[in-house]
């Protein structure tokens, strides 16, 4: 038998790549090298971007006070000592979680029931339960009226982004900033005059995270329902580009209706379709080519899958042939898209009520990023 000491480096990499976060984490106690190794920032890299990563894929979850994993269909929860210290404050009201990228989750501590300016952002790796307060949001006006936010990775500056859209209702007028934080220099900046699409009307129909912020392609994406000139509520998909950092309108399906929960699927953008005749399910192959959405699913009202798909049930992962669904914050589904068969999925643990996001371990560490003075 080969020891790995022996291995040349090349095989022993490609290995170690193929490993789970937590096995990593033990190897770099091993010996100097391969904590050297493990930690290098190209390893990272590699690792984030390694198709094995997503055999790793996961659930977290939150009740609004703590985190939560699941393990051998077992929720357990994460022990992050800031948020039992500050609950014990009751200074804030729940998590609010703005996204995740290769392993690192964005969250605030919100003061109420919506995120306000001051609300502190951090920075998690959920395997490493490292922890990064960002400095305090930017402030040139005393009140805003909304806010949406999103975190993601920008692969040209490999930096890690959170974008805050601020917008403000004065005097009959609508007007908006957008401030981008950047991990490589961490602190704020304005970004200059661009065009800024109204994202403040959002229904947010679903609990699913894939109905607020997804981070795909170096973007982030919104679904968000506006007004038509009949005053309908029509839903359009917006994103951000995290390289160039402008807005852009994606082409929807050609099917009329509206859509949520966008996912990825194969790596590709997906989304579902509802109108009042059928409920179907969209792929977008080639990464903003209208042409290229296609229809995988399609379901009508014989369909049991027709009802799932609507206010109470939101997709979250596919699973091989199942689709798991998140219902009204409670419990999960497992839709078989074979055999058109719905079954509980039975998680131990679980919270009363919670939100739940996919979520993909990752290597990053917190402890590199910079810290800005003050």
């Amino acid at each position: 038998m080969v020891e790995m000491a022996n291995l040349p480096e090349d095989i022993m990499k490609e290995i170690l790549l193929r490993l789970p976060v937590k096995i990593l984490l033990r190897f770099r106690c091993v010996s100097q090298d391969w904590r050297s190794l493990i930690s290098d920032s190209f390893f990272i890299t590699l690792y984030n971007n390694n198709r094995f990563r997503e055999k790793n894929t996961s659930l977290i979850l939150t009740d609004g006070t703590a985190f939560y994993t699941i393990v051998d269909n077992s929720c357990h929860k994460l022990d992050i000592p800031l948020l039992t210290c500050t609950k014990l404050e009751n200074w804030w009201h729940e998590i609010k979680v703005l996204g995740l990228c290769n392993g690192l989750l964005c969250f605030s501590l919100i003061r109420s029931s919506w995120i306000h300016n001051e609300d502190p952002i951090y920075l998690l790796n959920p395997a490493t339960r490292e922890l990064k307060k960002l400095p305090p949001g930017p402030c040139e006006r005393s009140h805003c009226n909304f806010i949406r936010c999103g975190f993601g990775f920008d692969p040209m500056s490999n930096s890690y982004k959170v974008v805050k859209i601020l917008y403000y209702y004065e005097n009959s007028t609508n007007e908006s900033d957008v401030w981008v934080y950047s991990s490589n220099l961490d602190n704020w900046r304005k970004l200059g005059d661009i065009p800024v699409p109204d994202l403040d009307l959002d229904l947010d129909f679903s609990f699913s995270c894939n109905s607020r912020t997804l981070v795909f392609n170096a973007a982030m994406h919104w679904i968000v329902y506006l007004k038509d000139g009949s005053g309908c509520l029509v839903s359009s998909i917006f994103s951000f580009d995290l390289v160039h950092e402008v807005f852009s309108e994606l082409p929807q399906p050609p099917e009329k209706g509206s859509y949520k929960d966008m996912m990825v699927m194969e790596g590709c953008l997906s989304v579902f379709g509802i109108n009042s005749e059928t409920r179907s399910y969209w792929v977008m192959k080639e990464y903003g080519v209208q042409e290229s959405w296609t229809k995988q699913h399609s379901w009508t009202k014989q369909h049991i899958f027709y009802d799932l798909i609507g206010l109470a049930h939101a997709p979250v992962q596919l699973w091989h042939d199942e689709l798991l669904l998140h219902y009204f914050t409670e419990k999960f589904l497992l839709y078989n898209t074979k055999n058109k068969t719905v079954r509980n999925h039975v998680i131990l643990g679980l919270p009363t009520k919670f939100k739940v996001f996919v979520y993909t371990e990752g290597l990053v560490t917190l402890k590199g990023f910079p810290t800005s003075a003050g």
